[in-house]
């Protein structure tokens, strides 16, 4: 009961309804700006000028081609930057540029030119109908599959993105976690305010509280953060003329995402919560870089996520420290039984509770030091229960 009490005074004490509403406000109107910005760019881009000798014209828009005589070209590369931007000859099978200076623009439009001259050397050769639309078409590429059809494998790619966004939002959860730690234990500390507070409960419930109070605050972030990443990609779908994505999740996706990311954002706050303890001041404590670790375990997730089959993802996805990031990710991307990730689950459960009595260990030594940090051999006993 004292645990809960405490989550709840942590998760209330961080939550400010007008801040979240401001920050997703912020964050819709930068991505209106963005997704505007292309047409607000073309609005405000001009044309640029572009003279050609030589027979045939480029249609490419954002420039505009004029025909010139070839006997004007002097005059032509003189009145660059002023009159003209750009001086295109067409000889056979070669291009030839002249600019005033080296642009992106210019990096831009010169496979596009290139592209548009075979165009016209090919359309030059004597070849028939048939011919030119062998050349201009590609291939037809017919994709079977043994053991899916194509409507299984279109939804597996739907599948894959969501385990990504998955992925994604964990990492937006730790780093909301990473700065209330520091605020709701090491920021006590230094006021030695917990040193009282321990009088009255135990350092395991008040440990236990905050990691359940700063977690469920860090979900809220996470299930706010996913909401609006699956309105974006509908919004876009929509805006692109497509009908609104219909993600193919199952019962068994769903429970494997929502117990592995309860878990894993439990886990990540139980060693923040008992790390945090050791530190005296973050400011100039070395230690801190240290809480960045599980930034790199999920990060390790990201690296070999391309082959979700391959031997490095299936260790990954059944190692407690990882298998939280990996194991959803391969559950969205390729076919995993029902006992395999449950049995990761229980694995990590398990991991989970034996690490909140380490972080509570570690906590209880390292909170009541005051202006001092334990050393590292102290933090190691502490973690496996063992007298020094």
């Amino acid at each position: 009961m004292i645990r809960w009490k405490i989550a709840v005074f942590e998760f209330k004490r961080f939550l400010k309804w007008k801040q979240e509403l401001a920050s997703i406000a912020v964050m819709l109107v930068i991505f209106m700006g963005m997704s505007a910005w292309p047409q607000i760019k073309g609005w405000i881009d001009k044309d640029y000028r572009v003279a050609v000798v030589g027979e045939a014209l480029p249609s490419i828009a954002g420039y505009q081609f004029t025909r010139v005589p070839a006997d004007t070209a002097q005059q032509v590369t003189q009145a660059l930057g002023k009159d003209w931007d750009l001086l295109l000859m067409t000889h056979e099978g070669k291009l030839e540029l002249v600019g005033e200076k080296s642009t992106s623009w210019l990096e831009k439009l010169t496979p596009q030119l290139q592209r548009w001259h075979q165009q016209q050397l090919i359309a030059a050769l004597p070849l028939s109908a048939e011919q030119q639309q062998i050349i201009d078409t590609l291939p037809e590429v017919a994709i079977s599959f043994t053991r899916e059809s194509a409507e299984e494998e279109q939804a597996r790619k739907l599948k894959r993105i969501v385990g990504m966004v998955f992925l994604g939002v964990l990492m937006t959860g730790f780093f909301a976690s990473f700065g209330l730690m520091f605020t709701a234990i090491t920021g006590e500390k230094q006021q030695r305010v917990t040193e009282q507070l321990l009088t009255l409960v135990s350092p395991r419930e008040w440990i236990d509280g905050k990691i359940i109070g700063v977690s469920l605050f860090s979900l809220k972030t996470i299930v706010t953060y996913g909401v609006i990443a699956f309105l974006v990609i509908q919004g876009v779908s929509i805006i692109a003329g497509k009908a609104s994505l219909s993600i193919p999740l199952g019962i068994g996706d769903i429970l494997c995402m929502l117990g592995f990311l309860i878990m894993g954002v439990l886990l990540l706050n139980t060693f923040l919560a008992g790390f945090t303890a050791t530190i005296d001041d973050p400011n100039h404590s070395g230690r801190t870089v240290v809480m960045l670790l599980p930034s790199l375990l999920i990060g390790s997730v990201f690296v070999v996520m391309d082959n979700a089959e391959g031997q490095a993802m299936q260790i990954l996805s059944w190692l407690p420290l990882t298998s939280f990031g990996a194991m959803p990710l391969r559950v969205m991307s390729s076919d995993v039984p029902w006992w395999e990730w449950l049995g990761s689950l229980v694995l990590l459960t398990a991991f989970v509770v034996w690490m909140s009595r380490a972080s509570a260990r570690v906590f209880e030594l390292g909170i009541r030091m005051y202006g001092k940090e334990p050393r590292w051999g102290d933090i190691v006993a502490a973690v496996f229960n063992r007298r020094r």
